[in-house]
């Protein structure tokens, strides 16, 4: 787990949204090997582990999750990580990206194109190493993300909840992509699809209301 991303991650549980606290047992080349995240408002634990951080809640954690309803495999083989990395708009290294289940196993092509910024992997597929350039999540159905926080998200399921916070964690002009079948979340603009992705674009998250007060006389 790349430490820079530790300030984008959230506790999954239910209350106000707060910032993780981490604690280190090992880290090599800024990338935390081995340690823990703990909630200040809720004071759950987190471990970390062979760069993985595992945000899923206790009862989670001893059963798989459910089996989503995944982009097929040969989708996600079909495409170049080149082709995926023009999807999302990752031209620069700047912020971070994050590959949602089977598009992990882009990540190292990905990594191999310049410029490119870190990415984060969310319930990584079997055998994917963490290494400099890549973070580990397990998660939930929620993304585990602050809003906002990433410059774009591939997701391989058509999960609603999976989806909603998807665009949530994507940055105001950040890049989706996503299986055709799934519907697009709200406060998402659909840039282009084929008949088995679809890539969109995060519109602007509404602002606050802003009080008009009238000077008389």
């Amino acid at each position: 787990m790349f430490i820079e991303l530790v300030d984008a991650l959230r506790c999954p549980r239910a209350h106000e949204e707060s910032w993780l606290v981490l604690a280190t047992s090992r880290i090599r080349a800024r990338h935390i090997q081995e340690g823990a995240l703990g909630c200040p408002v809720c004071r759950a634990e987190y471990p970390i582990r062979d760069g993985i951080v595992d945000l899923r809640l206790d009862d989670a954690r001893s059963v798989s999750r459910a089996e989503p309803a995944r982009v097929d495999s040969g989708v996600v083989d079909d495409v170049p990580a080149d082709h995926l990395a023009a999807m999302l708009n990752l031209s620069d290294a700047l912020g971070f990206a994050v590959l949602v289940g089977e598009w992990g196993r882009h990540a190292d092509a990905l990594l191999a194109l310049e410029p490119m910024p870190p990415l984060l992997l969310v319930d990584p597929p079997e055998g994917i190493a963490m290494a400099p350039g890549l973070s580990g999540v397990r998660a939930g159905s929620a993304l585990p993300l602050a809003v906002g926080a990433a410059r774009a998200v591939a997701v391989d399921d058509t999960d609603t909840e999976r989806l909603a916070s998807a665009a949530q964690a994507t940055r105001a002009g950040g890049r989706l992509v996503a299986p055709a079948r799934a519907s697009i979340p709200d406060g998402v603009r659909e840039l282009a699809r084929t008949e088995r992705l679809w890539v969109g674009e995060r519109e602007a998250h509404p602002s606050a209301l802003v009080r008009l007060h009238v000077r008389r006389g």
